[in-house]
């Protein structure tokens, strides 16, 4: 019975069985712990203490607020599009978490019996195509929250919502455009590989893409200073009926976002799980099982940078005005995104020639 049990967990559809499992689960505990990350770390921003009360160090807080999410009462609106609005936060939580499947986190782990096992639960040729069609679909959450709820000023906030996610998709899908003409491939893996090999990360030559990239993935987020579809300060936002879990759908959504953008960044500008100053390929060749584990640390360390910034910047800097996020995204960044790519696109012709 248990060299039936040892086989079956050796086929490919138990192994990725069991990688979606462990990837949930990570990703889940991350996702809820950088909230408590994040309040604490705006409280020393501004001089005040974070939560610190349940559990040793605030540790059981994001537990605390789950459970309350769950068990506040769920309201739906007289006048609303039940179905619409009880679907549409998925629209907005599922893309990302699919996304983190195409990640590559280290390189293969290889088994005493030769075996390499990938640190991807999909490692697609499409993978960035990917990853850009489902960040799309965020889109479709915040305006049919809006449009569901049977009232105006969520509508009008689901509206700028799309408005201004739209604007930032582009010059952000252009920034990653270059970084797959410098790589030749859609493939993650070999974006990283790429960097490897040249041993010169890409946020060097495309250091616009690189800042471009930063701005527009706060904008994708709806995070400050562009959180305008949630500002208090401004018109009711999309979610404003919601309530109990299909409000903490978005709010969950949210940090996913903020989670998956993170990891993504690495991938595209940093080498990924490369190890700086070291040459991981040489050495992954004699010690395999150690230079996976060490190249998992680095795209962790990595990741981590990014999603500080993140909060970073949320402490320092005020809420623009609408018609400020828009001229940014319009006429600054979608200009010069299409420069920059223009100017890649020109030196890599030069190049081949």
């Amino acid at each position: 019975m248990m060299s039936y049990v040892y086989d079956l967990m050796k086929t490919p559809f138990v192994l990725a069985l069991i990688k979606i499992v462990i990837l949930l689960v990570v990703a889940f505990t991350v996702i809820a712990y950088i909230t408590l990350v994040e309040r604490r770390l705006l409280g020393f921003f501004q001089s005040r203490l974070g939560p610190n009360r349940v559990g040793p160090l605030g540790l059981i807080q994001p537990i605390a607020d789950g459970v309350k999410l769950f068990i506040k009462e769920d309201t739906v609106p007289i006048h609303s599009n039940s179905l619409l609005f009880r679907i549409a936060p998925i629209f907005t939580f599922f893309p990302s978490l699919v996304g983190f499947g195409v990640l590559t986190f280290a390189l293969p782990w290889i088994t005493p019996a030769s075996k390499m096992h990938l640190f991807a639960l999909a490692d697609v040729d499409l993978g960035v195509l990917l990853v850009l069609s489902l960040s799309s679909l965020g889109i479709f959450g915040l305006m049919l929250g809006g449009y569901a709820s049977g009232s105006k000023y969520p509508y009008f906030g689901g509206l700028r919502a799309c408005s201004q996610m739209l604007s930032y998709e582009v010059p952000l899908t252009l920034s990653i455009i270059t970084v797959v003409m410098m790589a030749n491939s859609f493939r993650l893996s070999d974006i990283v590989t790429a960097q490897q090999t040249h041993r010169l990360y890409f946020f060097i030559p495309l250091i616009i893409s690189f800042v471009i990239y930063l701005i527009c993935m706060i904008a994708e987020t709806n995070r400050t200073p562009f959180d305008l579809p949630e500002g208090e300060s401004e018109i009711i936002g999309f979610h404003t009926e919601y309530s109990g879990m299909r409000f903490g759908f978005y709010y969950v959504g949210e940090y996913t976002n903020v989670v998956f953008l993170s990891m993504l960044a690495p991938a595209l500008f940093l080498g990924g799980y490369d190890i700086p100053f070291v040459n991981d390929i040489a050495l992954w060749q004699v010690y395999p099982q150690l230079i996976s584990i060490l190249g998992f640390c680095s795209y962790a360390i990595k990741s981590v940078l990014f999603a500080y910034f993140y909060i970073w910047v949320r402490a320092t800097f005020p809420r623009y005005r609408y018609d400020q996020l828009l001229k940014i995204g319009w006429l600054v960044l979608l200009p010069i995104s299409l420069v920059n790519l223009f100017i890649v696109a020109g030196i890599k012709l030069f190049l081949l020639k």
